[in-house]
């Protein structure tokens, strides 16, 4: 039996909310954009007649008091996130945001806690992984033919940022919880926790940087995060080994080569394997290459059957965990064990 989609109410009326966010409402048949808000009435009211909401506010104690709603999507800059999902929480709503989930660490633990105090279901903006490239690549890393993973390597490349000091925050912080959260996630959505990290850092002309990061899986799995701030271009890709000789790869999200071992065929696709090339067809950006449709789609399902689905805000501040250890590993030159999750 067909459930009744979620009634949603949207916090954020920027550019990243309205450009990958929104437009995903009109086809995912599992939400219904109750109210939006923002504190620009002009941007609230846009986004309203835009995309289809009912109502807009331009405060979210106003929509909160004034909506029957079954949850809220919180989308704009990271101290937003911490105070407005806090107020959300409290409310006893379910929660999905954009990443980072809070500036500081601790901020994202308070969230997560109180979340499972409240019992509710999250889920953060973690997009890419639920992107079909990465959905496909864990599929066929659970074959038989790619066997146990030996080694997973996560690589970010970014063309722009710098490596600076900022106020309020160690030197690096915004770098990582805003760039390199995306391959230390998808990192552990691939291989799983993550118990140790081992990373240097070289800093060229005008900030351009690089880093590479020797990691630990609790799995037994070895890894690497590899990132810059360097290159032409963006670029992220996955690569993985596994112990029944095979190799996959995918390459921005998209482009996907898998090359498993047989006796007879060498390094050619074996029978029941759906080729070695896959590349999935493209209507958009937002929907299909980095995964924002998908990560909509299942948060409303993981509320429709009351289950949740990853990644969760326990998710987001694990992410920033290893964040925080990726830059006490540069600061102290030598390898870090992270806590028990």
């Amino acid at each position: 039996m067909a459930q009744n989609p979620i009634r949603i109410g949207f916090v954020g009326c920027g550019r990243q909310a309205t450009a990958a966010w929104y437009p995903n409402f009109a086809t995912i048949p599992e939400l219904d954009l109750a109210a939006c808000c923002d504190l620009q009435p002009e941007l609230a009211e846009r986004n309203a007649r835009f995309y289809g909401a009912r109502r807009w506010y331009t405060s979210l104690e106003q929509m909160l008091a004034a909506e029957t709603l079954d949850a809220v999507m919180v989308v704009g800059p990271p101290l937003m996130h911490y105070e407005c999902g806090k107020q959300v929480l409290e409310a006893g709503l379910h929660l999905m945001m954009e990443k980072p989930a809070a500036l500081r660490t601790e901020q994202a633990q308070e969230l997560a806690e109180l979340a499972a105090a409240k019992g509710v279901i999250t889920q953060i903006g973690h997009n890419m992984r639920h992107a079909p490239g990465v959905q496909k690549f864990r599929e066929l890393m659970a074959m038989p033919a790619f066997g146990k993973l030996l080694y997973l390597e996560s690589r970010y490349f970014m063309p722009s940022p710098m490596w600076h000091e900022t106020a309020d925050v160690r030197t690096g912080w915004n770098y990582m919880i805003f760039q390199a959260t995306h391959a230390v996630d998808l990192a552990r959505g691939i291989a799983g926790e993550i118990e140790s990290v081992y990373a240097r850092l070289s800093v060229g002309e005008e900030g351009r940087f690089a880093i590479a990061c020797a990691v630990a899986f609790a799995s037994g799995a070895a890894g690497t995060i590899t990132l810059t701030g360097c290159t032409p271009n963006w670029t992220c890709q996955l690569e993985a080994a596994g112990d029944a000789r095979a190799h996959l790869r995918l390459v921005n999200l998209h482009t996907l080569e898998f090359e498993p071992h047989t006796a007879e065929s060498g390094y050619r696709p074996s029978p029941g394997i759906p080729g070695n090339y896959w590349k999935p067809a493209t209507r958009d950006n937002a929907e299909v290459r980095s995964g924002y449709w998908g990560q909509m789609q299942a948060f409303a399902r993981a509320v429709q059957r009351g289950q949740p689905d990853s990644p969760t805000l326990r998710d987001a501040h694990r992410a920033m965990v290893v964040c925080d250890a990726i830059l006490d590993s540069i600061e102290q030159r030598s390898p870090i064990d992270l806590p028990k999750s």
